[in-house]
């Protein structure tokens, strides 16, 4: 309602003026300069108002004040357009009398849609407006002016049962969009679980498979973009089968659940522009770009590690991992599938060479370098 005052208020004063000199010597000049003052005193006060609530803090004490400062002004300004119903009404006058029920007549319809949207905001301005001007025709006990009387009722009526209907649309439509937007954040809330669920692996916390594959298209693209390297750490966990046996499935999930813990960390503290994700029972990897040195001390160091962990089971049974390092050269012609065969290449030479080693090997060298635990 207040963001219409702007718009409404200047129109009303503009109408106003055009009353005011068509009444200019028919009504006095005193009265209609005392008239058009005070609404000119009414419609700025209103409009200051009105700025001013605009430019505070919204809250629910401010929001208050606004609802009864608007709903104040209307009556006044109801009010004041009433008198003039009174003031400038001159039965010897059938002009002026036909311009007095237009405008009037035309204030409450042109109120309806601004003023609708809290019914007794228009109420308190309708009401007021119309009924001095429709309690004068009807004192005259004349048939045609009670006709007219009559019939600016039933036109009084008309506007404030549509004004009803109006404002119960209105807040029909603000109570759904409360509800779909309720609704909305609930959905999102879900999809944000739904794609956490199923890009997060639910015993380690971290990336899966799913968001493995999700990760190795985006860093392939960016890469090909800056014409850059990709290469990718794929870690096993040596002899988890047999830890499982011996000590059982809970405490080689406390294992897994560590050894992504140590990935982490190891990413946070080294700067390690790449996130750990689980790919399978015991496999994890780790995408990088850049060139095949810096992932194998990325490696290396990921090694190191994990053999340091401790782990409920002993110093005996510590827990060790094999790693495979491969690089690929997007714009080269490799693919990301010539560069997940030869890591997981790198990866079986890497176990078959004594586990507890880091093993790396280009696409498109058949060479390899192992740097043993």
């Amino acid at each position: 309602m207040s963001s219409h005052l702007p718009v409404v208020l200047p129109g009303s004063l503009l109408v106003a003026v055009l009353l005011a000199w068509g009444f200019w010597d028919a009504a006095g000049h005193i009265v209609i300069g005392t008239w058009l003052a005070a609404l000119i005193v009414v419609i700025f006060v209103r409009l200051g108002l009105s700025y001013y609530f605009g430019h505070q803090p919204r809250s629910r004490p401010n929001d208050f004040l606004l609802k009864k400062t608007i709903l104040a002004g209307s009556f006044i300004s109801g009010c004041l357009w009433g008198s003039a119903g009174v003031l400038f009404f001159d039965p010897g006058n059938a002009y002026g009398f036909a311009l007095l029920v237009i405008v009037l007549g035309g204030l409450v319809a042109g109120s309806l849609g601004s003023h609708s949207y809290y019914f007794p905001n228009f109420l308190l301005f309708a009401i007021p407006e119309f009924l001095p001007l429709i309690s004068k025709l009807l004192l005259m006990k004349d048939d045609f002016y009670t006709l007219i009387a009559l019939m600016m009722s039933l036109f009084l009526l008309l506007n404030l049962y549509y004004s009803k209907k109006y404002a119960d649309m209105i807040e029909h439509s603000i109570r759904l969009q409360f509800a779909n937007d309720a609704l909305l954040q609930q959905l999102q809330e879900s999809n944000r679980e739904l794609h956490e669920y199923s890009y997060t692996d639910p015993l380690t916390g971290i990336g899966n498979r799913r968001q493995f594959d999700r990760d190795f298209e985006q860093i392939w693209q960016s890469a090909s973009t800056a014409k850059a390297p990709v290469c990718l750490i794929l870690m096993d966990v040596d002899h988890f089968k047999s830890y499982n046996d011996a000590y059982g499935h809970p405490q080689g999930d406390q294992v897994l659940k560590q050894i992504a813990l140590v990935l982490l960390q190891v990413c946070q503290e080294y700067k390690v522009r790449g996130r750990p994700l689980r790919i399978g029972g015991e496999e994890f990897a780790l995408l990088l770009k850049g060139n095949l040195e810096l992932a194998v001390n990325t490696a290396e160091i990921i090694r190191e590690a994990v053999s340091s962990m401790e782990v409920d089971a002993g110093v005996e049974h510590a827990v060790t991992a094999s790693l495979g390092v491969a690089i690929a050269h997007p714009i080269g012609g490799d693919t990301r599938m010539m560069l997940f065969h030869a890591a997981d290449e790198a990866l079986y030479k890497a176990k078959t060479a004594g586990r507890n080693c880091v093993v790396a090997v280009e696409t498109k060298s058949p060479e390899s370098m192992a740097k043993p635990g």
